[in-house]
């Protein structure tokens, strides 16, 4: 099917120009002009060369020009790809960077969460064996009040009590 369509296509291509091109050439203008040129062909040569050396710098310049368009468009292609390529690697670096800090951060933060907790947990379980193993022993000074002296063996608390409820006894 579609080299079908291809060949009918070109066919009726070639039946176009060739009809286009039959019409040119029947002109009267065109049949005068190579009537000129077969009688004079030294003429016809040197015009011909005329025209065509006079068309080169004219064609030179076009492809001048046109390529410096092609290489200029194609260059600012290469040159933003290169700029988008440099850009998503260093948004690529920073992304990745800042992903690592926040991990760091949380396996940081979650440790020591950890750690407290059981400090905190070993603490509260010490405090509350050592107030099991002193109960009763462990007197509770209210705030402001002087304690008075440093402890003392019991059979010195003991005389000292006597002390002072003899008084004047000595």
């Amino acid at each position: 099917m579609g080299s079908e369509s291809v060949g009918t296509s070109l066919h009726d291509l070639r039946n176009s120009t060739h009809a286009l091109v039959q019409r040119v050439y029947r002109s009267q203008q065109v049949q005068q002009s190579l009537q000129y040129a077969n009688e004079n062909p030294i003429l016809t040569l040197f015009l011909t060369l005329v025209v065509a050396m006079g068309t080169m710098p004219l064609l030179m310049f076009l492809f001048f020009v046109l390529g410096s368009l092609i290489f200029t468009f194609s260059g600012f292609l290469v040159l933003e790809g290169f700029l988008l390529t440099t850009a998503c690697l260093v948004l690529a670096g920073v992304l990745s960077g800042a992903a690592f800090v926040a991990i760091l951060l949380t396996v940081t933060v979650s440790a020591s969460w950890f750690v407290l907790s059981h400090v905190h947990e070993m603490f509260a379980t010490v405090k509350s064996r050592l107030q099991d193993h002193y109960k009763g022993t462990i007197k509770i000074v209210p705030p402001g009040e002087d304690i008075g002296r440093p402890h003392q063996d019991k059979e010195q608390q003991e005389e000292e009590k006597e002390k002072e409820e003899m008084p004047n006894a000595a």
